[in-house]
């Protein structure tokens, strides 16, 4: 596995984790959310997969942070906000949101070419 240098970054780190702590839990968010599931797929422009699909489970008791960092090791400044995404789901009423992002980092000074290709599944409570 390629070391990503901007996860070994103290800074960095550190600023992400303060970030994630400083936002409320899922269920002071989006209190009528029960559960969040929230799958990623991240290609390449010619259509090839970047990286391994992901799939996160969000239950009401854990931090509603939906900054995505770019998988792309060269990419500086970049990432993905999925906040947006995630309240048009809850908005949804139990219709699955799919969309896609794009990167808005620089790799070695051109704009990065990863997207993100997003299904979230917001099942609300009864």
């Amino acid at each position: 596995m390629a070391n990503n240098p901007r996860a070994f970054d103290p800074r960095v780190r550190e600023a992400r984790q303060r970030a994630y702590l400083s936002v409320p839990t899922l269920a002071q968010h989006l209190p009528g959310v029960e559960e969040l599931v929230v799958e990623l797929r991240f290609f390449l422009p010619t259509g090839k997969p970047h990286s391994s699909p992901h799939k996160w489970i969000f239950l009401p008791d854990m931090q509603a942070f939906f900054d995505l960092m770019c998988p792309e090791r060269d990419c500086s400044g970049g990432g993905f906000d999925l906040g947006p995404a995630v309240a048009t789901a809850v908005r949804s009423r139990g219709k699955e949101t799919t969309g896609v992002l794009q990167c808005s980092g620089k790799v070695r000074g051109a704009p990065c070419s990863i997207s993100l290709h997003y299904l979230i599944d917001a099942r609300l409570r009864d």
